[in-house]
């Protein structure tokens, strides 16, 4: 199975409705019921209702939901969805997990070629790292947004450019990528947190990563080692 991203690659649409998560509302904070609060990047499945029966997350750990639990953007059956997953336990060693919420993550894939155009409107990058099980490079950005009440279609673009790939003489591979963004006439009036995963599963450990992003305050390059 394909793990979906919430939203089409690269269309990012910046109303409030795409960073709410999914919740429930039985969750208490503090020291009640469910008060062993987590938080994880996952690969959620969704079962034969769309809900959501289990997530893997990038520790390798698996978070059983009983019953699944309702999220209104994993809208297909038997998929596998990468989200930012907040649960909880009754107690330690609750076999099960209580689901809280779950927010989209963007699906960021590498294209097997460079983009004919190249656009790197700057941003924020707040964070950047490898996760756990070697899958994914983790993008934590920073986006500036507003509402165009006279073209309300006016969207975000967002994506990832492959530049170039080589081979040291040790076998190494290093594969470096430029961050697509397209403000795409969106005003600036508000910051707004959006996370994003590229896949770099086809990697092997070892292998390096150099990531370009243009930013506000010029561009920034990091470097990562699988």
């Amino acid at each position: 199975m394909n793990i979906r991203s919430a939203l089409p690659l690269l269309v990012v649409v910046m109303g409030l409705w795409l960073f709410a998560a999914c919740t429930t509302e039985e969750y208490e904070s503090g020291d009640g019921k469910y008060s062993y609060l987590r938080a994880d990047f996952v690969e959620a499945h969704s079962g034969e209702a769309k809900k959501v029966v289990y997530a893997t997350t990038d520790e390798g750990d698996s978070l059983v939901f009983r019953g699944g639990a309702d999220c209104s953007w994993t809208t297909t059956p038997d998929s596998i969805y990468r989200g930012l997953l907040y649960s909880a336990r009754d107690g330690e060693t609750a076999p099960y997990t209580h689901f809280v919420s779950m927010s989209p993550v963007l699906m960021l894939n590498v294209p097997e070629k460079k983009r004919e155009k190249l656009v790197t409107d700057p941003l924020t990058l707040e964070s950047a790292w490898v996760s756990a099980n070697g899958k994914y490079l983790n993008l934590g950005l920073c986006v500036k947004t507003g509402a165009d009440e006279s073209d309300e279609k006016k969207t975000h673009l967002l994506g990832v450019d492959r530049d170039t790939l080589f081979q040291h003489v040790d076998g190494r591979h290093e594969l470096h990528l430029i961050l697509y963004h397209d403000q795409g006439g969106v005003p600036e009036y508000y910051t707004t947190n959006v996370y994003a995963s590229i896949p770099i599963g086809q990697l092997a450990k070892g292998d390096v990563i150099k990531l370009d992003v243009q930013t506000y305050n010029g561009q920034v390059s990091r470097t990562f080692i699988k």
